[in-house]
Parts: structure tokens; C-alpha cells; sequence
């Protein structure tokens, strides 16, 4: 009598054994793929903080706030979730080309939102964040033709030094837009500043060019 529960009890066991084991496995294979996914929304969420803060300085610009505190804080919280984003993406080893586009797409709605604005309010001309529009849009469309969509956007020289003028421009104006020191400067400046977006958009049809 014994030997026979023993021998159903070891039985029992390992046929317990059997269904648990997979479960549990399946489970941590899951919580394996979860892991990724919930740490991508770190950096994702930092590039996904720019449309609000796009949001945020149309309202302030629409219902005529004054106090340029207000501008200068919004333009530098968006200067700095668009420089840290990628990089805590790559230490917790979540970049993707979702990612980056995401990035893109965010850092063009703040800049064009912050500097139509400052257009609007006569602070710079307003062929400054049309060349930028076309910039980004030849940026979109060079990428989707020479690389696949999942890699994400195409970079270039010209077009990072131009991510960071724009960031630049939208500091200058946030802190003090012309007539004001430093935004008279920047308004003085603003046809050299659109020969640069154009020497951008060039090197991109060149290297669209190059590719074919």
C-alpha cells in the first residue's frame, strides 16, 4: 500500500509537473516581451511630450500672454526631452525605427507650432518655418524611399546641424523675439539662416539622387 502511494504520489507530481512547467515558461516569455515594451514607453513618452507642449505654446501665444518665462520654460523642457529621449532609449535598449519617427514627428509639431507663432507675431519671417516644413517633408519622403519604414527615418549632416538650429531659434524667440536682444539678431540673420535650410534640402535630393 505504500509503494502504491508512493508511486501514485510521484505520478500525481510529475503530471502536475507537466501542466505548471509550460505555464510558467509561457509566463516569463511574456513578461520577456512585455519588459521591451513597457520600458520603450520611457523615451516614447518624452517624444510624445512635445505635441503637448506645442499645444501648450499656442495657448499661449493665441491669448496673447506676455511674460516670456512662460515660452522660455515650455522651449527648453522640449529642447531637453527631445535630447535625452534617444539616448535613454538606447541605454535601455529599445531604439526602433517606430521610436525615432515618433521623435521626428514630435520635434517638427513643437518647432513649427513655436516658430508660425513667432512668425505670426512678426518675431521672424514666415518663410523660416516654411522651409522647415519642406525640409521635414523631403526629410519623410527621402526616408520612406531609401530605407524600409521600420528603420526608421534617414539622417543627414546638414539635417541634424538643422535640428538643432530650429531648437536654437525657438529658445532665442522664447526668451526675447525681436525687436528684444537676442531675437533682433536672429531676425537679422534670417536670410542666412533659410540658405542653410536650403543647403539642407539640397543634400537630401542629392543623396535621393545618388541612390537611384
Amino acid at each position: 500500500m505504500a509503494d502504491d502511494l508512493d508511486s501514485r504520489g510521484s505520478f500525481t507530481g510529475h503530471k502536475k509537473s507537466i501542466v505548471e512547467h509550460p505555464a510558467v515558461a509561457g509566463e516569463g516569455v511574456e513578461n520577456r516581451r512585455r519588459s521591451p515594451l513597457m520600458l520603450a514607453q520611457i523615451p516614447n513618452g518624452l517624444s510624445a511630450l512635445r505635441f503637448a507642449l506645442a499645444a501648450i505654446w499656442v495657448e499661449l501665444a493665441v491669448h496673447g500672454h506676455e511674460g516670456r518665462m512662460a515660452f522660455a520654460i515650455v522651449a527648453i523642457v522640449a529642447a531637453g526631452s527631445d535630447f535625452i529621449d534617444g539616448r535613454i532609449a538606447r541605454r535601455l535598449g529599445v531604439a526602433s525605427g517606430r521610436g525615432r519617427w515618433l521623435d521626428g514627428i514630435a520635434d517638427v509639431t513643437f518647432v513649427l507650432a513655436a516658430i508660425f507663432c513667432e512668425a505670426a507675431a512678426g518675431a521672424i519671417p514666415f518663410y523660416i518655418p516654411i522651409l522647415i516644413a519642406l525640409s521635414f517633408s523631403q526629410y519623410v519622403i527621402d526616408s520612406v524611399v531609401l530605407a524600409p519604414p521600420a528603420s526608421g527615418p534617414v539622417r543627414s549632416r546638414l539635417g541634424h546641424w538643422g535640428g538643432i538650429i530650429n531648437y536654437a531659434l525657438v529658445i532665442t524667440l522664447a526668451i526675447a523675439p525681436a525687436p528684444a536682444f537676442p531675437g533682433a539678431i536672429v531676425h537679422t540673420l534670417a536670410p542666412l539662416i533659410a540658405l542653410f535650410y536650403i543647403a539642407a534640402i539640397s543634400e537630401r535630393a542629392w543623396l535621393l539622387y545618388r541612390s537611384r
